[in-house]
């Protein structure tokens, strides 16, 4: 049986309660999973690198692209929210696994430029179709 619940409309604070909570769920279960590693970390099962701390930066992106599922779901398209929220789940994923790796800037900042275009590209394919103009002259 499937529910039958209409979508959501308006911004996300003027969302029922009970459609918030799909990204709490997110945020818990990723929160989880670092202090396992931690944990894991911590009584000698593996080392991390020295740059473990890059992994709060994954959190960040990983609430972007909560973000990105939010405003879709809400405007029913892939809007300009969507888009702006999607490109900075990137930059922030890609500036994470530079820095949690210890790859050379050198040689990888322009993957943030490759991570902004491709959400500028997702953001035009998966975006609504625009409005068809008028006939010429008007």
């Amino acid at each position: 049986m499937t529910d039958m619940t209409p979508e959501p409309s308006g911004t996300p604070a003027q969302w029922p309660r009970r459609d918030r909570r799909g990204s709490q769920w997110i945020a818990g279960v990723v929160l989880i999973l670092l202090g396992v590693v931690f944990l894991l970390e911590r009584a000698g099962y593996f080392v991390l690198t020295e740059n473990w701390w890059a992994l709060f930066i994954y959190l960040a992106a990983v609430a972007c692209f909560a973000n990105v599922w939010r405003a879709y779901r809400a405007a029913g398209r892939f809007g300009p929210s969507a888009t702006g929220s999607l490109i900075w789940g990137l930059v922030f994923t890609v500036v994470a696994t530079i820095l949690f790796f210890n790859l050379s800037w050198d040689m990888w900042w322009p993957a943030i430029l490759i991570a902004i275009g491709g959400g500028l590209v997702a953001g035009n394919l998966f975006g609504s179709p625009r409005k068809p103009q008028g006939p010429a002259g008007s």
